[in-house]
């Protein structure tokens, strides 16, 4: 089998992390170029990594030494840079969130439809096997007729930069929680039908300042009759918390923290385990298997587990959220493209 040869473009902590996957652990994939616009930063990976490198996305293109690309970029550059590498004939994995809002992200299925090419969300929670074991489950009717979704994400410490812009990043309900509201829907394997949001900006200054929240909860009303809560804090003191369940008529499935059950330290306190500091680690194997799986539907010509369709309706999810928090009632969610 030839190799898939991929491109990252934006090489901040989650582009750098995929390139060093690409470089080090894919088997269907190998890293052949690297680019971001900050020049020192891109060379250094480059060279690295033993990779062309650029400053210039169009260029990189040009070249004509990439089947399929990486972008984790900012979201705001989403829709411009996907479209580049759809017209070039190149294959994208597009970190989540897809767009900004629906506009941009139905550009970009329309695009990716019109093109013929894969295009994949970077939901990679779906390729955890915590949540795959809690997927069979619930497949298999294990936890019987699932009626109620819970999940609970809470940060280290709160984003800077163009992430707490809304109008950049899509603010706290499609840059955090669309990985929530994503997994409601694999997990439950239903529609969100309405969404009840509301939130706060009391934690973090920076993060009020710019017109985003730093808490906030969202009541989820699906279409076949269950219900979700979902909460986000973007600052948690004690370290990286993820929580999620799904109850169900027989039984619950529970995905919690990866705890290290190797080690602990035992005081008159109790004894306490390790834990995993943050999301790196905790989905460093997900990762993988997200590279791997949007490869395999590449070379296999297969559907791409997380497709351009999903990523706009988390998008939507996201938008009903900003929407309903604004008009202070329960909104519903419009998935039309």
């Amino acid at each position: 089998m030839e190799l898939l040869r991929v491109a990252v473009a934006g090489l901040g902590r989650i582009g750098r992390l995929h390139a060093q996957l690409l470089h080090s652990f894919t088997q269907r994939s190998r890293l052949v170029a690297v680019m971001d616009v900050i020049e020192e930063l891109a060379r250094s990976v480059g060279e690295r990594l033993g990779v062309s490198w650029y400053t210039n996305f169009s260029r990189m293109l040009d070249r004509r030494e990439v089947d399929a690309v990486v972008i984790a970029t900012p979201t705001f550059l989403h829709r411009e840079m996907t479209a580049a590498a759809l017209e070039a004939g190149v294959h994208v994995l597009v970190e989540k969130p897809l767009a900004q809002n629906k506009s941009e992200a139905r550009d970009i299925v329309e695009r990716a439809r019109a093109s013929g090419l894969k295009l994949q969300v970077g939901y990679m929670r779906r390729f955890d096997e915590a949540f795959k074991r809690a997927k069979r489950a619930i497949e298999e009717g294990t936890v019987g007729k699932p009626l109620s979704y819970v999940a609970i994400a809470r940060d280290p410490a709160p984003p800077k930069g163009w992430v707490v812009d809304p109008s950049k990043s899509g603010g706290i309900f499609m840059d955090m929680l669309s990985h929530d509201t994503d997994m409601a829907r694999w997990l439950m394997g239903d529609e969100i039908a309405r969404v009840f949001a509301r939130g706060s900006s009391g934690l973090v200054e920076h993060i009020r300042e710019a017109g985003d929240l730093d808490f906030a909860e969202v009541l989820l009303e699906f279409r076949g009759g269950a219900y979700g809560f979902v909460q986000g804090i973007r600052v948690n003191p004690p370290g990286y918390d993820l929580r999620t369940e799904v109850y169900g008529t027989k039984g619950t499935a529970y995905v919690d923290n990866r705890i290290d059950n190797t080690s602990a330290l035992a005081t008159s306190g109790g004894v306490v385990f390790t834990g995993v500091s943050w999301f790196e680690k905790r989905f460093l194997h997900a990762y993988i298997e997200e590279l791997e799986a949007f490869a395999e539907s590449i070379q296999e010509d297969k559907k791409p587990p997380v497709d351009a369709v999903d990523g706009y309706r988390a998008v939507a999810i996201g938008e009903a959220c900003w929407e309903s928090l604004r008009r202070k009632e329960p909104v519903e969610v419009t998935y039309e493209l």
